[in-house]
């Protein structure tokens, strides 16, 4: 195993997740040291190992604040898909934030709405998945995963947007129903 860079080398931590025996404690060591680590973080999004962006990416999910939107938007224009996605996720999901930021929806959307219409099915997916959480109160995720889940050149990806759209078959919104109730 390598030596472990100093306390407040974080960019020699960000560095270490590129290394398969040193990644878990890098990483644990980011994600503990909080908001320090953020400009290293921010910086590893632009590694040139594909894994370190990936895990920078990951780890600005837990600790994002308002000067990492910007990069993890950037992100979704990563070259390698399993980055962009997991950016996506991390612009969208506010369950496993650690703190309060929340990323505005203005900001990643407009994005996420021409993932839909990427050649790679994993973008198209992260899309997807990330206008889901959404769609319920914005008419235009609602509307791109309808199209989606009509056109989508995938069929696992239409029926993935068809489950992700607000409104059931019927075409009424999607109601939570009582367990054991069936629908008429």
């Amino acid at each position: 195993m390598r030596r472990a860079p100093a306390a407040h080398d974080f960019n020699g931590w960000v560095a270490q997740l590129g290394v398969s025996s040193c990644r878990r404690r890098a990483k644990l060591y980011l994600l503990a040291a909080g908001p320090p680590a953020l400009p290293a973080l921010r910086r590893g999004l632009l590694h040139q190992n594909t894994i370190v962006r990936r895990q920078c990416v990951g780890i600005l999910d837990h600790l994002a604040d308002e000067a990492s939107l910007v990069s993890l938007v950037s992100a979704l224009d990563d070259p390698d898909a399993s980055v962009s996605a997991r950016a996506l996720h991390s612009l969208a999901c506010d369950r496993c934030k650690e703190n309060d930021c929340r990323p505005g929806e203005d900001l990643w959307v407009p994005r996420a709405l021409e993932l839909l219409h990427d050649p790679n099915p994993d973008r198209r997916a992260a899309a997807i998945d990330a206008l889901g959480k959404v769609a319920r109160r914005r008419p235009d995720a609602a509307a791109a995963l309808a199209a989606a889940a009509e056109a989508d050149s995938d069929r696992g990806l239409r029926g993935m947007a068809r489950r992700r759209t607000p409104t059931s078959p019927l075409g009424t919104p999607s109601e939570p129903r009582a367990p054991g109730s069936t629908v008429g």
